[in-house]
């Protein structure tokens, strides 16, 4: 498969919630696979406090494909950079394939949703582990990284979806 990488799907492009919901209900995960880590930390970081970093996370999807025989495949990078002030300290970056299996039809703008939302779930957990372990593995005393949610940031905003959410009823 070629590793073509393509942007996020706009939300203008975005495909009908209706066919995506079908599209959700019936794909079942099939495998994560890691194709490339890439682990620099620089020399000098070794003497400083981890705590004091910043650190960004970048997601990226490549290509995704999907096949008349219900396969939904999609390339998925994860990228850590921690810096100390202006200067890079520390860099990870590891490209995922994730493998879903799809019963019945599935729409290439489905396809890239999907990966984009529930792939990007699913593969996270592994980017966090593969970090931590060569973290230790360089003797780095870095706190783990956040887990990823979508859940509501604050409980105001949890309030309202539960409103909305009984509003339908």
């Amino acid at each position: 498969m070629p590793r073509k990488y393509t942007k996020k799907p706009r939300e203008a492009d975005a495909v009908d919630a209706n066919s995506y919901n079908k599209v959700v209900s019936r794909t079942r995960i099939r495998s994560i696979r890691l194709l490339e880590s890439k682990f620099e930390i620089k020399p000098d970081a070794v003497a400083l406090d981890p705590n004091e970093w910043r650190k960004s996370i970048d997601f990226k999807i490549g290509e995704v494909v999907v096949t008349e025989k219900g396969g939904l495949f999609g390339f998925v990078i994860f990228t850590l950079i921690c810096k100390q002030g202006r200067k890079h300290v520390l860099t990870t970056r590891c490209q995922y394939l994730v493998h879903y299996v799809v019963e019945g039809e599935c729409s290439q703008e489905a396809g890239e949703t999907f990966i984009d939302r529930v792939g990007r779930l699913a593969v996270y957990p592994y980017f966090r582990s593969t970090v931590a372990a060569l973290v230790s593995e360089a003797g780095i005393q870095m706190p783990p990284l956040p887990v990823y949610s979508l859940a509501p940031r604050s409980l105001a905003s949890a309030a309202e979806l539960e409103s909305t959410d009984s509003d339908k009823l």
